[in-house]
């Protein structure tokens, strides 16, 4: 015989046993097929397989187990040997037997390779002995599901208990009587095909079916049996009905604009759980066919894809048996994507979680749009804001300017002293606006003292007169008595002001405000028991504020006056400031019948107007005249500050920088104070300060700026550095002045 015909034959023994070869070589990730097994797949023999596409034909366990032999066979050469189930591209699912072995060369594994033999009839076999072994195990047992022995005359032979309770009828009573004529119904059915065929071929079969007179699904199988037909049967009712949820339930999932994807729990971390279900959706969202995932550890799936929080705090999160939501990014194609995604954990029968699923949305696009209109918002803002804000320090600007000229056309000094007053009364109201401007920007903070509310009232209350033109009536009326509360008075001031201006621009003609303070009982509006109250009320008979727009007058910006009439900082100020200091505020209004604007001050825990008043500080002033260094990169602001250090005695040097400021310390002798600006070019007024404490300790230093002391932070030596809030008065100065007195200057 000579080799073509041992070829031949070779060729006829592996088509008979259904046996295949194939090879895999490791460098070209590269799986070949005999033709075979192109054949028992349906794969055309043209195409190309890598490993992940050879293996995926394989089902379930049988990959897993596939995979891992795979793995140790390139890792040590060790063959292997397993019975897996598979299925082809035409959905045929079949048994086969894979054999491996690792090909190496110089002690390295270059190539694999093996035998696939299609071993569908051997397991046939062997599923015929098991149903032989189960028809004999059902008789000698008693079962919960029902089971009968029919005659090859279809008359009952055996009937278990459980028939009494599915088919409702007494076992002992079917005994000997044929199945046709005590269920007429089945005839003609599926029940009566199936039995006969069974009889007939000797061949097992299932079927589920309904059967209609007991109004009962029943999944059956019929065995061949010597003396007839062996039919085991179950009430499948539930379980129908619990298939088609889950029909309906899948395909609504997979129609979900949610991507889904359900892990199986492994036992090792999160990453390594292998998906088991994806709908179509993540096959869009990852841009691949979603078959493709199915046993995926998480991993690889992912990719680069970055999680908040990372992976394994979601993995924590779940073993809690708890949901966690995480936001996942990744770049794709130049963008990058943004999913916003909830893991839930599943329980098991166990109680514990055997598998998660975990929900996507692409939210990528939403939150540019987002991102878009916040932007367009805050632009409208800050325009409606800068027009408002403009307006008022125009206000102020223009009677400054008009007072400064004024004062410079006068001789009476009583005339003088008024403008005077009035143009720093207009400095001090453009500080308390700037304030505001800085408490909404978080920029400041308030500080709160015990005070009288009606003794405040009846100072602030010329200034609401002058804000209030003669045809509109002001009314006052205060409690004479009244607890003392914690106030900040010049926040509270600009809030009186907002709101009397407020109620004067509601008042179209002659009309009344009416201005009341009293001590009230209640409770604050976001829960709590009730307490004593001092209410602040200002009550104008103007147009009032619409139902609809109620509930927006205390939001930042909000105004109903035209763009540069205002700032829309009003109402929102005022309740700021309250719940800083642990008050609220309150509206109430109706069209054409005006509008209540109540201010609820905290009272204070203790009284300490008394003990102010009683214990006055006893000032030390400097004992010698004192050398200063005034440091500003603002020459007018530097000018202005040494002329009132000269008023008050002191030698003033002037320094434009840091770098000036440190020549003239270094050249000069003597100095005993260093005033400088916070935010200069080069180097901050905080550095030169610090340094200052360092290098020359004796020598007082004190900070101005627009911001609050909070929020300069001082260092290593806060007690030697000084606050000044700008604009800095001659009566600030004096008081550093006489502190630094204390300091023995």
């Amino acid at each position: 015989m000579d080799e073509n015909d041992e070829l031949r034959l070779l060729r006829g023994a592996c088509a008979a046993s259904q046996t295949g070869a194939w090879s895999y070589r490791v460098g070209e990730d590269l799986v070949e097929w005999t033709p075979l097994l192109h054949d028992l797949f349906a794969v055309p023999r043209e195409t190309e397989l890598t490993l992940k596409v050879a293996l995926s034909f394989y089902l379930g366990k049988s990959r897993q187990q596939l995979v891992e032999a795979v793995k140790l066979c390139l890792r040590d050469g060790t063959g292997w040997t397993l019975d897996v189930q598979c299925r082809s591209t035409t959905g045929r699912i079949f048994w086969a037997r894979t054999i491996g072995e690792a090909i190496l060369e110089e002690g390295r594994v270059v190539a694999l390779q093996g035998a696939f033999q299609d071993i569908s009839r051997e397991r046939a076999a062997i599923d015929e002995r098991a149903r032989a072994q189960a028809e004999l195990s059902f008789v000698l047992r008693t079962m919960p599901d029902g089971f009968f022995l029919l005659d090859t005359d279809w008359r009952f032979s055996f009937v278990n208990a459980a028939a009494e309770q599915m088919l409702l009828r007494d076992p002992t009573e079917l005994v000997g009587q044929c199945v046709w004529e005590e269920f007429p119904e089945a005839r003609g059915t599926i029940f009566e095909h199936t039995y006969r065929t069974v009889r007939e071929t000797g061949v097992s079969q299932s079927f589920q079916a309904y059967f209609e007179p007991l109004e009962t699904w029943f999944h059956v199988t019929a065995h061949p049996a010597q003396t007839g037909v062996a039919v085991h049967y179950r009430n499948v009712t539930r379980e129908v009905g619990e298939q088609r949820d889950l029909r309906l339930f899948r395909t609504a999932i997979d129609a979900m604009a949610s991507g889904a994807i359900m892990l199986e729990r492994g036992s090792g971390a999160i990453t390594s759980w292998p998906i088991v279900y994806a709908n179509a959706t993540v096959g869009r969202l990852w841009k691949l066919d979603e078959r493709m995932l199915l046993g995926t550890p998480l991993s690889e799936a992912m990719g680069e894809t970055a999680c908040c929080p990372d992976i394994g705090q979601i993995g924590d999160t779940l073993a809690k048996q708890e949901l966690c939501h995480f936001e996942a990014r990744r770049q794709w194609s130049g963008r990058q994507e943004i999913l916003e995604c909830v893991a839930v954990p599943l329980a098991g029968e166990d109680g514990q979680h055997g598998h998660a699923v975990i929900l996507i949305n692409d939210v990528t696009e939403q939150r540019r749009t987002a991102e878009e209109r916040h932007r367009s918002e805050r632009l409208a803002l800050i325009g409606q804001m800068a027009g408002g804000v403009s307006h008022d320090f125009n206000n102020l600007l223009a009677v400054i300017l008009g007072n400064v000229e004024l004062l410079e056309l006068t001789d009476d000094p009583a005339e003088a002293r008024i403008l005077i007053s009035e143009a720093r009364d207009a400095v001090m109201r453009g500080k308390s606006l700037n304030d505001s401007l800085l408490a909404f920007a978080g920029k400041s903070k308030l500080t709160p003292q015990t005070a009288d509310l009606g003794t405040f009232l009846q100072s602030v209350a010329p200034f609401v007169r002058r804000a209030i033109p003669s045809r509109i009536k002001l009314e006052l009326e205060v409690d004479e008595v009244l607890p003392p509360v914690l106030i900040d008075a010049a926040m509270a001031e600009s809030c009186l002001l907002n709101v009397a201006i407020n109620a004067r621009e509601s008042i179209e003609g002659t009309g009344t405000i009416r201005i009341t303070l009293k001590a009230v009982e209640c409770a604050h509006p976001n829960g709590g028991a009730s307490q004593t109250w001092v209410r602040l009320s200002v009550q104008d008979t103007g147009c009032g504020i619409p139902e609809q727009l109620q509930g927006q007058v205390f939001e930042p910006f909000f105004t109903t006056r035209s763009v540069g009439q205002g700032s829309g900082l009003g109402l929102s100020r005022v309740r700021g400031y309250l719940e800083q200091i642990g008050g609220f505020v309150t509206l109430s209004s109706a069209v054409e019948q005006g509008t209540t604007v109540s201010m609820h001050f905290a009272v204070a825990p203790v009284d300490t107007r008394d003990v102010d008043a009683a214990s006055p500080s006893v000032l030390a002033f400097p004992k010698r005249r004192l050398k200063a260094l005034v440091v500003d990169d603002t020459p007018a602001v530097a000018r202005v500050v040494a002329r009132m250090l000269t008023s008050l005695g002191c030698t003033t040097l002037i320094a434009s920088n840091g770098q000036e400021a440190r020549d003239i310390l270094n050249r000069e002798t003597g100095l005993d104070l260093v005033i400088s600006d916070v935010v200069m070019p080069g180097e901050s007024g905080l550095d030169l300060a610090q340094a200052i404490s360092r290098m020359y300790p004796s020598i007082r230093v004190a900070l101005m700026s627009g911001y609050t002391q909070e929020k300069i932070q001082t260092g290593d030596h806060p007690d030697a550095i000084a606050f000044l809030a700008k604009p800095v008065s001659r009566a600030q100065l004096q008081a550093f002045l006489e502190a630094s007195g204390k300091w023995g200057l």
